[in-house]
């Protein structure tokens, strides 16, 4: 990781946790100051979440100022809390055995084993933009109207900017500081955020960059990384796909759905690129259990003082993550395809085995919830019972 340093930084505030001098012998703890100590505490609760036993919209209200460079004993201290960025990605489910197809010399094979069984040791590069995010968070007031804080503009990410993005809006989703991160430059520029928190970043009329934005989340470490968080995305567009059904405005529910449209089209033709559509399982992971239940995203309460045109819009919307199940429905009848002696007959049954999640009858179900989200008189049941296709 590259941070800006200088070594003979005088502390601008109070040190923390000093330890008196001891004997040559004994070991001292590092001396670093107050603000310094609120960037270290900010990194462990974002990389370690509950093990870091801290509350982060306590953090977030306790604005401090920060001097414009952090010392040598921050610097490490920071880095070393970094270097456990990979044990959070096995936390969140990179630890759980799982089958994926290979690259490199085992392109077009399926691979399984857990992740560190399935991959060699790879870095995971961060960049001075992830200082930057830290001493945002440490020294903006999150307590203040939103219209005072200061932006964060947009920089290039290394993937590990990314990440600690992603960690930093799911610590903050249940607080009000989503929104206003939510808006930020520099978490709009991180394709990891969107694909995590697609909802949160919606806005209206805007367009996302085309499948090339994802291209680094779908090759190299940054698979790796996906690899680890998939069943984590599967609960998140789940979760999305449940919040749909309950939004009461059109035009917030039109800007929800064009951004997921955006960010699943766009990443599944990353995946495809990259001859790693098993990325993109966990489409199929978040729409099984709405099938399994009988719950289309059909919003139940859209305002009925709206104009029935902008009603519409907002139901035809709610179909993004439906939309990719049939796309993903296209991709299936291409696995049946392949045959024994082809090189990537191994990936295409590994597909052809995950997608029974859901089955030809998912996707013929998916197709007649489109169809009802696109008619004026819905004929889907939309009760909790669980209904057999």
């Amino acid at each position: 990781m590259t941070i800006d340093r200088e070594p003979d930084i005088e502390p601008r505030d109070a040190p923390r946790d000093a330890a008196p001098v001891g004997d040559d012998d004994a070991w001292e703890l590092p001396q670093v100051a107050a603000s310094e100590h609120d960037i270290i505490m900010m990194a462990r609760t974002l990389v370690l979440g509950p093990a870091a036993q801290d509350d982060i919209w306590s953090l977030l209200c306790a604005s401090r100022p920060v001097a414009p460079k952090i010392g040598p004993t921050c610097v490490a201290l920071l880095e070393d809390t970094l270097r456990h960025a990979w044990r959070a990605l096995w936390m969140r489910g990179g630890a759980r055995p799982g089958a994926w197809i290979g690259t490199g010399a085992r392109a077009g094979t399926a691979v399984r084993g857990r992740l560190w069984e399935r991959h060699a040791p790879a870095p995971l590069p961060f960049s001075a933009a992830s200082l930057e995010l830290l001493r945002w968070l440490v020294s903006t007031p999150f307590a203040a109207p939103a219209s005072t804080l200061p932006p964060l503009p947009a920089r290039p990410l290394e993937l590990g900017d990314q990440l600690l993005v992603y960690l930093t809006l799911d610590a903050a989703r249940t607080t009000p500081a989503l929104r206003v991160l939510a808006a930020q430059p520099f978490v709009r520029a991180a394709p990891l955020a969107w694909l995590g928190h697609a909802a949160a970043l919606a806005r209206s009329s805007e367009a996302l960059p085309g499948p090339e934005f994802f291209d680094a989340l779908t090759r190299g470490t940054g698979a790796i990384v996906l690899e680890a968080l998939s069943a984590e995305l599967a609960r998140r567009w789940y979760a999305a796909e449940l919040a749909k059904r309950g939004m009461f405005e059109p035009d917030a529910l039109i800007a929800v759905g064009a951004a997921q449209d955006q960010v699943l089209a766009g990443f599944m033709a990353s995946c495809d690129a990259a001859h790693r559509r098993d990325l993109a399982l966990f489409i199929l992971e978040a729409a099984a259990p709405l099938q399994a239940r009988n719950l289309p995203p059909t919003p139940v309460h859209l305002d009925p003082d709206t104009r029935l045109s902008l009603r519409a819009q907002a139901r035809v919307a709610a179909g993004a993550l439906i939309r990719a199940v049939v796309r993903w429905g296209a991709w299936d009848q291409q696995h049946r395809g392949v045959r024994f002696i082809d090189d990537d007959y191994a990936a295409a049954q590994l597909l052809l085995e995950r997608f029974e999640a859901i089955g030809a009858a998912g996707v013929e179900r998916a197709a007649h919830w489109l169809a009802d989200l696109a008619s004026l008189v819905p004929t889907t049941p939309t009760s909790d019972t669980v209904t057999t296709p």
